[in-house]
């Protein structure tokens, strides 16, 4: 038996992850936070400002947290992870002040910096280690469908989580950070091969070999630059077509009470996911992302009508597609990707992400107007 398997158990491995998916996605605060600050006597503005604010601090973060993934370790980014979590909780229940939410969303978007990217590179080494990286694809499917059903989860308690009042709903996020974190010291540090042991050297050191090893990717390797790109642009239109979905939806649900039942099978589509993902990794790349592409085209020109039923399936079928083809983005990125700079070009694959959010916002916001 190698070595390395000594040390990480897989299964238990997965069990952690598994655990660690439901903790970030079932944040019965954070799902609705928009709807607790309007309770607060928030305005609509204030709380686009707000909005604004967590988006230019994640997209100042998304390559640093990426870097210090690669140079101090996955675990501890992990940890770093949750414990911004339970603070950004705690920051939102004593800050009586615009500053103090302004803080606490500030340190929730760091939060999920640290985790995006990290866990996909844990997840995928702890695959590699124990010779099961076939199975990736497979389990992270897995792992999408318990963070979509999770975050679902935690929609559809909408209703009891705005009776509970906001000081207690973000006592509930801070209880279930610190839940995450103790998945996370479940959770092994996995071997990654190639990876030059840190004999003595500075942190600007370390962080100048990773960036110097992740620009060499990018400049030379124009497969994965398409992927990023291609994977990054379908997955801002879908998300903006089940964003301006939801208006659509609590316009056409004539029972105030079915909202939240609504809201929540609009996120199933992607829970199930990883049906779809693998017979599409079957194909060639190319292909998989026009196929996706135009359905995603399709979602957004129905979700423009008014009929129910239709809007539900446009938002299912924009979910299923866009987690489906970044499943296998994800697979083809992590093949190429070295052990030693992944959570950094994973961050930067996410950076694209937000820069086609940027422009496609407004144009989305006319198409739907």
């Amino acid at each position: 038996m190698p070595k390395s398997q000594k040390h990480l158990s897989l299964p238990r491995q997965k069990r952690a992850l598994l655990a660690l998916e439901w903790a970030v996605g079932f944040q019965p605060a954070g799902s609705i936070w928009v709807l607790l600050l309007a309770a607060r006597g928030w305005s609509l503005v204030e709380i686009g400002l707000a909005e604004g604010l967590f988006h230019v601090v994640s997209l100042c973060c998304e390559l640093p947290s990426g870097l210090l993934a690669d140079v101090l370790g996955r675990r501890r980014t992990l940890a770093a992870s949750q414990g911004m979590f339970f603070l950004s909780a705690l920051l939102m229940i004593v800050g009586n002040s615009p500053w103090g939410v302004y803080l606490s969303l500030a340190v929730l978007a760091m939060a999920y910096n640290l985790e995006s990217g990290t866990r996909e590179a844990i997840t995928y080494e702890s695959m590699l280690e124990a010779g099961r990286e076939d199975a990736y694809l497979k389990f992270s499917s897995l792992q999408n469908g318990v963070y979509r059903f999770s975050s679902s989860g935690a929609m559809l308690l909408a209703g009891a989580t705005v009776l509970l009042g906001w000081r207690t709903a973000y006592l509930l996020d801070a209880g279930i950070a610190l839940l995450g974190l103790g998945a996370v010291l479940c959770l092994k540090e996995p071997e990654r091969p190639g990876r030059k042991e840190p004999v003595r050297r500075s942190l600007s050191a370390a962080l100048a070999e990773t960036v110097r090893g992740a620009w060499t990717l990018l400049r030379t390797d124009r497969t994965a630059v398409c992927i990023m790109l291609v994977n990054a642009l379908a997955g801002a239109c879908a998300t903006l077509t089940r964003f301006f979905l939801q208006q659509r939806v609590e316009a056409a649900v004539t029972v105030p009470a079915l909202l939240g039942p609504a809201l929540f099978v609009l996120g199933l589509g992607g829970g199930l996911a990883g049906l779809l993902a693998v017979r599409l990794d079957r194909l060639a790349y190319g292909r998989a992302a026009l196929l996706t592409g135009a359905g995603v085209a399709v979602c957004a020109f129905f979700a423009r009508g008014t009929f129910l039923p239709v809007l539900i399936a446009s938002g299912l079928a924009a979910g299923l597609l866009d987690d489906a083809l970044q499943l296998v983005s994800d697979k083809r990125l992590n093949d190429r990707f070295p052990s030693a700079q992944r959570a950094t070009l994973v961050s930067v694959s996410s950076m694209t992400f937000s820069l086609f959010m940027i422009p496609l916002s407004p144009l989305f916001g006319m198409f739907f107007s």
